[in-house]
C-alpha cells in the first residue's frame, strides 16, 4: 500500500514522527510521536491547504510503502462522537489515538477525512515494531498553484 504525506524538504525523510512532540493535531496531542499520512496525493494536499495558514515553501511530497499485511485499525465515521468534524477538533478524538499507540496491537490507524467525506487519512505510530518495515519510495519537490489560497 503507498501512502503520502506532504512536509518541509528539511524534514521530509524523518519518519520518526518528531513532528508530532511540538504540535497537536487533529487526532493527536502535543508529545505524541505520529505521522500522518493519506492515501492520495490529492488527499494529502488538501490536508495541507487546510491545516497551513498560508502556502508552503519548500516542501516535499513524500510517497511511503506500506506492507499490505500491516496492521491497521479502523476508525468508522459512525462510531465517532457527533463533533468529530468541528475545528476545533473534540478532546476525544486525541483520547482515541492515545488509547490506540498505548496498545501497540496495530501500526496504523486508518481514519475519515473531514476534507473528503469518502476518504482516509492514515496515521503511522512510529513507535510500534512494525514500524521498521516502513520505507520511503519517493521524495519530490511539490509547490502548489497560488490560486489554492
Amino acid at each position: 500500500m503507498l501512502l503520502y504525506r506532504i512536509a518541509p524538504t528539511v524534514y521530509a525523510d524523518d519518519l520518526t514522527g518528531t513532528g508530532g512532540l511540538y504540535r497537536s493535531g487533529r487526532w493527536h496531542n502535543v508529545g505524541t510521536r505520529i505521522i500522518y499520512t493519506s492515501e492520495h496525493v490529492s488527499l494529502t494536499m488538501l490536508e495541507t491547504l487546510a491545516n497551513w495558514t498560508s502556502l508552503p515553501e519548500d516542501i516535499s511530497l513524500v510517497t511511503l510503502e506500506i506492507p499490505n499485511s500491516a496492521s491497521v485499525f479502523a476508525v468508522e465515521r459512525n462510531s465517532l462522537p457527533n463533533d468529530w468534524n468541528l475545528t476545533p477538533a473534540p478532546f476525544s478524538l486525541a483520547e482515541i489515538t492515545e488509547e490506540w499507540i498505548k496498545k501497540r496491537q496495530y501500526w496504523l490507524m486508518r481514519v475519515p477525512s473531514i476534507h473528503a467525506p469518502t476518504e482516509s487519512n492514515y496515521l503511522i505510530n512510529p513507535l510500534h515494531p512494525e514500524h521498521k518495515k516502513l520505507y520511503i519510495v519517493s521524495l519530490e519537490p511539490i509547490q502548489f498553484d497560488p490560486r489554492l489560497k
